[in-house]
């Protein structure tokens, strides 16, 4: 664009680079139920991709990197730590050459200068980032002249004056103000703020972080003219990995809104990944934000509840992100650092912390305590971690004696009396969602006390488990009008009707009815709004994308393969393509009208807890998924709902399995897993007429009406096959 001067009130500016380009263009593909063929590949019959894509399945690449292919441009995360804006949003006050740096090394001007007191330009990033901003300015500005930095989520949020609320407290805070000189640069982690306007200078330099944010507004502070010529933010999260993009699994379907979820969920997670010392401060300051605190006390790494904040090991928020990160990032490590600070903090009396530090809320939640539980077992399910839960194992042993002694001996439910939880109202007493937490962690620290050869504890825990499902079966909780489990048997909870508690005791089991199961799936799905999926135990308006993504792997669990995939593509898909959104995270908690349900600017836009849907993707709509509740086998068995193909790797710990599977109009299903010795224990096809379709496993007849191999069964509508060799195995269901 040629040399120009804005003046007046606010005005957005779109101006992209050709990578901002090809960001919205993305988005904008990715908006409904695209079929997607490989880069110039031609449809095959019936608009299917012309190579099936169960046909082969991608080598690995060295390095432990997933291989390449067409989901590598959903990949969000940065190729460099150093990016940069990749847009003008909005100006205010007099700017000249506002597009200069986006359009920088393309023959525009070097330069944009930012005239008088309460002008500003925001850059927009196109994405969720989070760090140390550095800006470079020219020699031809004024001297003495101060400008102030500003940081937002959303684009709705974005001001001159303060940044989006992260401090937990006053969440009053104003421009941080930096001395400008001519020829000369500024770096948040290096530069100590201006006292006066904005917050008291620390002798900490981490604590400007900013963890996350998707617009930077820079505004003149002083009323001469400024000269900005570079603007860069290095990025912090997720400091272990060598290549942010380089990621050991993948996936890719025939939905591109449904890939750009599971690698927007993956995104969110890798921006909770912080380094261990960089947490936010706590109590917090009156003015501005402080994240230089320790908030890992083992490894150099952490997974916490949010990138913008609370920057804190949250254990509840573990129960959805450690399966993230599994199935996309493959970063247990951090994982193992996260549970071991927590019990670094477990109180005498067995109590694991509500959050870890700095906050250290301890003791007052029965949930969050479950839920440290059901992690260390997955954990050591996922890694194989043996060694890591022998050290941790007293300590866990400790911790379930804890919370099994607040089991009502009367009626044989938990009584919670800790009863902070995620935000949920009616959180005490014998709630549904704490009572089915505690049916999970029962069965989990069973398969931990089995793989760790503690069989008395894997015995007890087992019956335990047991009565516990038996207890609310017949506690008064299920409505069969409603097609619902009530929250509480009595009382106010009574005519609640939980999405949390109602997921959960689908997704974990503790209903055996097939036509229960698939009665309350329907029932939540009746309740849904144009955004997502209603939260009714937070508010009667609330949308809330953590018990939402309990909710998408229930349906799955149902066998409503096609229902919840519609709800990721309602719920979540309102959230990447929300236009105020950073179309590239998820957040924390919203309303039926699409506003934030967490104090306006204070709701955490990139929330590891709002990831759901990207492991039920992989477990489930892939079919990559642990064999059980012990051991580190796994299974393969898709649920592809209508869609006509995907394709996926996992990492596990006996190493890489990969699928790839095409369905065809008329029952006709292709399968192909790669996978190495001992690595999958069951291959299961879907066959809807077992009696009129036949399965072949590499070409060779395993089931029909006439010849059943042995190893070969039926149920839940699928054909199973055991006993699988390693190497490269095609499954085919055809009509006889």
């Amino acid at each position: 664009m040629p040399h120009s001067e804005v003046q007046g009130p606010t005005r957005r500016v779109l101006v992209t680079t050709g990578l901002a380009a090809a960001f919205v263009a993305a988005t904008e593909v990715g908006g409904g139920r695209a079929v997607a063929a490989e880069p110039g590949a031609g449809a095959g019959p019936d608009g299917a991709p012309a190579v099936p894509a169960g046909a082969s399945v991608p080598a690995a690449r060295p390095g432990g990197k997933a291989p390449s292919g067409a989901w590598d441009a959903f990949n969000l995360s940065p190729a460099s730590r150093t990016v940069r804006p990749v847009a003008v949003y909005t100006l205010t006050g007099t700017v000249r050459d506002p597009e200069a740096l986006v359009t920088k090394g393309h023959g525009a001007a070097k330069a944009t200068r930012i005239t008088g007191k309460g002008s500003s330009v925001t850059f927009d990033f196109g994405k969720e980032v989070g760090g140390f901003v550095t800006l470079s300015f020219g020699r031809d500005g004024e001297t003495n002249q101060t400008i102030g930095l500003t940081y937002a989520e959303l684009s709705n949020f974005v001001s001159a004056s303060s940044s989006d609320g992260s401090n937990g407290g006053s969440n009053n805070e104003p421009a941080v103000q930096y001395a400008v000189t001519p020829g000369g640069r500024i770096s948040t982690d290096k530069d100590t703020p201006t006292a006066g306007a904005g917050p008291t200078a620390t002798a900490h330099p981490a604590s400007q972080l900013r963890g996350g944010f998707r617009y930077l507004t820079v505004v003149n502070e002083s009323g001469g003219a400024v000269d900005l010529t570079d603007v860069s933010v290095r990025i912090t999260f997720a400091p272990n990995a060598a290549d942010l993009s380089a990621y050991p699994n993948y996936f890719h379907c025939d939905d591109d809104l449904l890939t750009r979820v599971w690698y927007a969920g993956a995104y969110t997670v890798q921006t909770n990944i912080i380094a261990a010392d960089q947490g936010r401060v706590w109590g917090p300051p009156d003015l501005g934000w402080d994240n230089s605190a320790k908030v890992g006390e083992v490894g150099d790494t952490v997974l916490v509840d949010g990138a913008k904040r609370d920057r804190t090991v949250w254990p509840g928020d573990l129960g959805i992100s450690v399966l993230t990160d599994y199935v996309s990032l493959g970063d247990l490590v951090t994982v193992r650092n996260s549970l071991q600070t927590l019990y670094n903090h477990q109180a005498g009396n067995g109590a694991l912390p509500y959050a870890g530090p700095a906050v250290n809320f301890i003791g007052n939640s029965d949930a969050y305590h479950l839920w440290t539980l059901i992690g260390t077992a997955s954990y050591v399910q996922l890694s194989g971690d043996t060694a890591w839960a022998r050290t941790a194992y007293d300590g866990f042993k400790k911790a379930v004696a804890y919370i099994v002694g607040k089991i009502d001996a009367a009626d044989g439910l938990l009584s919670v009396t800790g009863s902070a939880d995620w935000a949920r109202g009616d959180s005490d007493g014998k709630n549904l969602e704490a009572n089915a937490i505690m049916y999970r962690a029962l069965v989990t620290a069973a398969g931990l006390a089995g793989a760790l050869g503690d069989d008395a504890s894997a015995q007890d825990w087992t019956a335990r488990a047991a009565t516990l499902k038996s207890a609310i079966e017949s506690g008064g909780y299920w409505d069969e009008a409603m097609g619902l489990y009530r929250d509480k048997p009595s009382g106010g909870g009574a005519s609640l009707y939980p999405q949390d508690g109602n997921a959960l005791a689908v997704w974990f089991g503790l209903t055996d009815s097939a036509d229960r199961a698939a009665a309350i799936s329907r029932a939540l799905s009746w309740r849904w709004t144009a955004v997502g999926a209603l939260t009714p135990e937070k508010t009667a308006s609330s949308v809330h994308p953590f018990p939402g993504g309990m909710e998408v792997h229930a349906h799955f669990a149902a066998g409503q393969d096609a229902t919840a995939l519609e709800l990721i593509r309602r719920e979540w898909g309102y959230m990447l393509n929300a236009p105020t959104g950073t179309a590239s995270t998820f957040w924390e908690g919203y309303r039926t009208d699409g506003t934030s349900d967490y104090s306006g600017s204070y709701m955490s836009a990139a929330h590891g807890w709002s990831t759901g849907p990207t492991s039920a993707l992989t477990y489930r709509f892939l079919g990559i998924a642990p064999t059980g509740d012990a051991g580190s086998g796994h299974r393969v068995e898709p649920h592809p709902g209508e869609q006509r193909f995907a394709q996926g790797q996992l990492t596990t710990a006996k190493g890489v399995i990969g699928a790839s599977w095409q369905q065809r109009g008329g029952g006709d299903f292709d399968l192909t897993v790669k996978a190495p010795s001992g690595a999958v224990d069951e291959i299961a096809v879907p066959v809807a007429d077992p009696h009129g379709q036949v399965v072949r496993l590499d070409g060779r007849v395993v089931w029909q009406r006439s010849a059943r191999r042995s190893g070969v069964t039926f149920s839940g509508g699928y054909v199973r096959i055991t006993g699988v060799q390693a190497g490269t195995r095609k499954v085919s269901v055809r009509r006889h």
